[in-house]
């Protein structure tokens, strides 16, 4: 398996438990996917091993043990592990303790118990990004390697315990406002369904008549929607998520720039490099250089 096989897009359809309303549970491999992806849900995620970078919207940093983040629902994410994780007999694995849920499993007393008023505050914060750091660090990261141990009723105390401990936590706030402004927010249900279909398929070749049937419209129609609902054309927005994660690639990998355009949805690299100048200014080549430059 090339490096270049381990590195997609995609919206993670996440599914409950029976009698739970949320999931919880522990991933364990010889090192983290580095997928980009991400799902409706909220997700409160601690490392336990490994080590490498982690990628969240536009926001790129480094994770360790004991690395404690909470995302908001929708908001892209990736753990991409050091190199050395995937060395052949590296003895290495990487290691990470979540919970995935929606803020309505609280019911809709949620909105109006004063006592609450801290967690829908920290709730609100993670639309960006929330990597819990100062006094309650360690308490939360023990509270959460407990919740797969325990039965849901248990579960659910457990992370009302945590939710509450974030709120009185220091936190950083890791993505940019612009980066949120500009990102999955549609005027429709139908829109939100075309987006979610570029994101889990824009590496293969996409066809306007496709999405336009997913959308119950003639192709003609589906083209003007398209314009209403985004601003641009459809070629435009699927160049744009494809260079969007190209360059995030580019910036925090060494894989060869054909690998990277391939994983993109570009078949050829000469067309790769042209649509990447026109949206970003730079041929992926210059943009890799200029980043590293600015180390």
């Amino acid at each position: 398996m090339s490096q270049s096989d381990q590195i997609s897009v995609s919206l993670e359809k996440i599914t409950k438990p029976q009698h739970s309303s949320f999931h919880t549970g522990i991933y364990k491999q010889p090192y983290f996917s580095g997928a980009w992806h991400y799902h409706p849900e909220i997700e409160l995620l601690s490392i336990t091993e490994g080590y490498g970078k982690r990628l969240v919207g536009d926001h790129v940093d480094q994770f360790e043990p004991d690395d404690l983040v909470l995302l908001g629902g929708l908001l892209p994410h990736a753990w991409i592990p050091d190199k050395s994780f995937l060395k052949e007999g590296s003895g290495k694995f990487c290691e990470s303790i979540y919970v995935q849920f929606n803020k309505e499993i609280f019911g809709s007393f949620f909105v109006s118990v004063p006592e609450l008023k801290g967690v829908r505050k920290a709730l609100s914060y993670s639309e960006r990004g929330l990597k819990i750091t100062g006094k309650h660090k360690t308490e939360i990261n023990f509270l959460l390697r407990e919740i797969p141990k325990l039965n849901p009723f248990d579960q659910l105390i457990q992370l009302l315990k945590i939710l509450n401990l974030i709120s009185l936590s220091n936190y950083e706030l890791l993505v940019s406002e612009n980066y949120l402004k500009k990102s999955f927010y549609f005027k429709s249900n139908r829109m939100l369904k075309i987006h979610e279909f570029l994101m889990e398929n824009y590496k293969k070749e996409i066809h306007i008549e496709t999405c336009a049937e997913i959308a119950n419209m003639t192709v003609s129609s589906f083209c003007r929607f398209f314009k209403n609902e985004t601003n641009t054309t459809f070629s435009n927005y699927l160049n744009s998520i494809r260079i969007d994660v190209s360059k995030k690639l580019l910036a925090n990998t060494d894989y060869a720039i054909k690998e990277i355009g391939f994983e993109c949805g570009y078949n050829s690299t000469p067309y790769f490099n042209k649509q990447f100048k026109k949206l970003v200014g730079y041929t992926p080549f210059q943009y890799r250089k200029n980043h590293i430059h600015s180390i």
